[in-house]
């Protein structure tokens, strides 16, 4: 089996193939439409990479399609950070298995199948995906000669030709789109830093302060003054939880703390939790410190794919303390008019105590 994989955005075949650029169609089976999609568009390095088939029918006909579940009938073709292809890995087979009804269905028209295919090394087989950064993909159906399959059709006809999904993203460990632009002479260890900063937020998407596994990752990539400032956030955040939460429940008022829905690296509402970032640009302040501007894409997605994107920006400020480069501030750019930093911090919270508006 061959296989690839592209990444950005997702791939492929609006499901009624109306909205965005229009679906591969096959010259020889009209209406078939092929869709492949990544789970998910960040892996981490060793997490199983998961591809989502589809295959849907506008045509009047009924056509005899595989159900997508063995490795027949679909390839891949992946083409790596380096821009290079990913070769597929694989064993020897002993023969050609033989095909039985159940491997195949009829699909009508206004149906659809789907399934999902892992794609990553499993079992000696697949891709190894090794190397962080964007992966883009590609697959291709094709079932081969129709008279092959004649014998399970029935009224149906076997699905002919081959069909091409579009070209699909997804990232491991990072989403980084462009090279690092180092200017004014900042220190590219100091990009380095915001690099896996911001993977983990990319990663863990949580809203507001980081918990669980998103703590033990950001945590030691802080600045200690900026820790102590989270740990007060917190605090504040257990106090508000203690005094008000019966009040909560029982009226069912929607807490008041100001970080509930924001990312506290990233921005409110639509900057909350992005799926990617890159780096625009840096600038050097002192020896010390280095600022580097951020953008967020996010997708407007129509028919499940993005159709376009909205994009959010900030700017983290990178420190040199004990020999190391760590995350100190930020500032959204969006939904910001005051252009507040982090550290500034919130008036409903000092001391690590609610200070705020009791519910009522």
């Amino acid at each position: 089996m061959r296989a690839s994989v592209l990444l950005l955005s997702y791939s492929s075949v609006a499901t009624q193939g109306t909205c965005g650029q229009a679906p591969a169609i096959s010259a020889t089976t009209p209406e078939l439409y092929f869709r492949a999609a990544p789970s998910t568009q960040l892996f981490s390095l060793g997490d199983t990479v998961v591809i989502g088939l589809q295959l849907y029918s506008r045509n009047d006909q009924p056509i005899l399609v595989s159900r997508l579940q063995g490795d027949e009938f679909v390839s891949f073709k992946v083409i790596g950070p380096d821009g290079n292809e990913v070769p597929w890995r694989a064993k020897a087979r002993a023969g050609a298995r033989a095909y039985s009804p159940s491997d195949f269905m009829v699909l009508g028209q206004y149906k659809q199948i789907s399934a999902n295919r892992i794609i990553s090394v499993s079992d000696g087989e697949g891709f190894a995906f090794d190397k962080p950064g964007e992966y883009t993909l590609t697959a291709e159906f094709s079932m081969g000669p129709p008279e092959n399959f004649a014998a399970f059709a029935g009224q149906a006809k076997p699905a002919m030709g081959s069909l091409d999904s579009s070209e699909v993203r997804f990232c491991i460990e990072a989403c980084i789109l462009e090279p690092f632009p180092v200017r004014n002479n900042a220190l590219r260890s100091a990009l380095d830093a915001v690099s896996v900063f911001y993977t983990y937020i990319v990663r863990y998407h949580q809203l507001g302060i980081p918990h669980g596994q998103a703590r033990k990752a950001l945590w030691p990539l802080m600045s200690k003054r900026l820790a102590q400032e989270l740990d007060s956030f917190q605090a504040c955040d257990d106090d508000y939880y203690r005094r008000f939460g019966e009040i909560l429940r029982a009226q069912t008022y929607k807490p008041a703390t100001p970080w509930l829905e924001d990312g506290l690296f990233t921005g409110p509402e639509d900057a909350a939790t992005p799926r990617k970032f890159s780096i625009l640009g840096s600038r050097s302040v002192g020896d010390n410190r280095v600022d580097v501007h951020l953008r967020f894409p996010e997708p407007e997605n129509c028919c499940s794919k993005p159709t376009s994107y909205f994009y959010t920006e900030g700017e983290v400020t990178v420190i040199l303390e004990n020999g190391r480069w760590v995350v100190d501030d930020y500032i959204a750019m969006y939904e910001n008019d005051e252009l507040r930093r982090l550290s500034v911090g919130f008036g409903a919270c000092k001391g690590g105590q609610w200070v705020g508006p009791i519910p009522s």
